[in-house]
C-alpha cells in the first residue's frame, strides 16, 4: 500500500507480498483488448495493479480512474464473468456465468464461444 496515497497500491519487491495473475488475450477490437485474468492470489487491487504496472501488462483496465488515466466517472470494465470451483462437501464441480454488463451482444457471443465449454 502507498501510505501517502491511500487506497493506491504499489509494487514493492522488498516489503510487498507476492501476487500472481495469469492472463489470456481473447480478442482485440476498436483499440481495446478483451482479456481473461486468472488471479492465483488475492491481493488488494491485484488485477488492477498487474494490468497497469510497467512490470505487469503496462495497460490499465478501461475505466480505471485510480491506476489508469480515466478522468470521467464511469464503469470499471472488470467483471467476474466465470467462476468454477468444487463443492467442499460433495466434490461436484460448480460453474457460474454472469455476463459483463459493458459488452454488447456480439462481444457476449464471442465470449461465450471462447469460454462456455
Amino acid at each position: 500500500m502507498d501510505p501517502e496515497n491511500r487506497p493506491y497500491q504499489i509494487y514493492d519487491p522488498v516489503q510487498g507480498k507476492m501476487g500472481l495473475t495469469l492472463w489470456k488475450k481473447l480478442w482485440q477490437e476498436k483499440g481495446k483488448t478483451c482479456m481473461a485474468l486468472y488471479p492465483h492470489t488475492g491481493r488488494t487491487h491485484q488485477l488492477r495493479l498487474h494490468t497497469s504496472h510497467p512490470l505487469g501488462l503496462g495497460c490499465p483496465i478501461v475505466g480505471d480512474r485510480l491506476y489508469g488515466s480515466g478522468r470521467t466517472a464511469g464503469q470499471l470494465c472488470l467483471h467476474a464473468a466465470f467462476l468454477a470451483f468444487r463443492h467442499p462437501v460433495n466434490g461436484r464441480l460448480l460453474r457460474f456465468y454472469s455476463p459483463p454488463p459493458f459488452l454488447d451482444g456480439a462481444a457476449l457471443a464471442r465470449l461465450a464461444d471462447d469460454w462456455l465449454v
